[in-house]
């Protein structure tokens, strides 16, 4: 073969390249904008809601009315879907999951979760006869899991004070508690047990989990009382926005970013939580813009994690 019918050859070769290549990214693109021009949204409310219905109208009518459990809703939506929360005055007492590309969306258009100001709330109600008396107005009680915990009154979270030995249980003041191998110490008002408290302790594990997801944003959100984390990118997450969340008093941290993940939050809270407000760790990358970290209870940071960066700002383990 001559010199120049190589030529001509390898030129064609790399026109029909280009093509194919210009081809597949239009195509790619075309794709991209069609599903995300059909991109639903499901409503969620867990007063006036049905898990039979279709979750397309956020006022019951007929089938097409909301779903009761975000749980439902997941099941229904799709790549680049959007799931509406309505705020009830009621938690939403569930653990919420997002893997895969059905929970992810597009840069343009990301895959939503809107809380709508409503909270999901991760914890659970001893048995009555669960509690036992130790000592004047004290009560301890060994909750099922027993790695992180955290102790509510009526909704509220309540202060935790360190305890080294049982017998500085007689030390806690009214509504104060204690957790010491693996037993809750709970000291009530005066006259008064725990049944007369509205005592809710941490039982579900993680608020909302991500795994293997791209584009994704949580945005107007309460999470608390898990009792792991309030919120854990657990592998794989990319472009993962949070915004105006709240995630308080979890068992563990209020936001862990981990396995090769990135996320960004912006003008979010995390205080009250149990070991950490918020964490990185292994390849987990994670940018705080705006948002308000607490060290009442635990340290504001632990950054194990490839990058933690505070309002621009990286955040050194000591």
């Amino acid at each position: 073969m001559s010199a120049d019918r190589r030529a001509v050859r390898a030129r064609d070769g790399r026109f029909r390249g280009g093509v194919m290549i210009r081809v597949a990214v239009q195509v790619g693109l075309l794709l991209s904008l069609a599903a995300s021009a059909s991109a639903a949204t499901y409503y969620v409310n867990n007063q006036l809601g049905s898990d039979r219905a279709s979750g397309l109208e956020p006022e019951p009518r007929a089938d097409h009315g909301p779903v009761r459990t975000v749980r439902a809703a997941l099941a229904r939506a799709g790549r680049a879907d959007r799931i509406v929360l309505a705020a009830t005055g009621e938690p939403y007492r569930e653990e919420i999951s997002l893997s895969l590309p059905r929970h992810s969306g597009f840069r343009e258009r990301p895959f939503v979760i809107d809380g709508g100001g409503a909270m999901l709330d991760g914890t659970v109600v001893a048995d009555p006869r669960a509690w036992r008396h130790v000592e004047g107005n004290v009560f301890a009680m060994r909750p099922r899991r027993l790695t992180y915990q955290q102790l509510f009154d009526a909704g509220q979270p309540l202060e935790r004070v360190p305890m080294w030995n049982a017998y500085e249980a007689s030390g806690l003041d009214p509504l104060q508690w204690a957790l010491l191998n693996g037993v809750m110490y709970f000291a009530t008002e005066e006259n008064q047990t725990p049944p007369d408290h509205a005592l809710r302790h941490a039982g579900l594990q993680t608020g909302i989990t991500l795994y293997d997801v791209r584009h994704v944003r949580i945005e107007n959100l309460v999470i608390q009382g898990f009792q792991q984390d309030g919120i854990n990118a657990h592998e794989l997450v990319r472009d993962c926005v949070i915004v105006d969340v709240d995630s308080r008093a979890n068992g563990r941290s209020g936001l862990s970013v981990g396995g090769a993940s990135r996320v960004l939050a912006e003008r979010c809270n995390f205080y009250s939580n149990g070991r950490v407000q918020v964490r990185t760790e292994g390849l987990g990358e994670l940018e705080l813009v705006g948002c308000d970290v607490g060290d009442d209870t635990a340290p504001a940071y632990e950054a194990d994690g490839r990058r933690l960066l505070v309002d621009g700002q990286p955040v050194l383990e000591p």
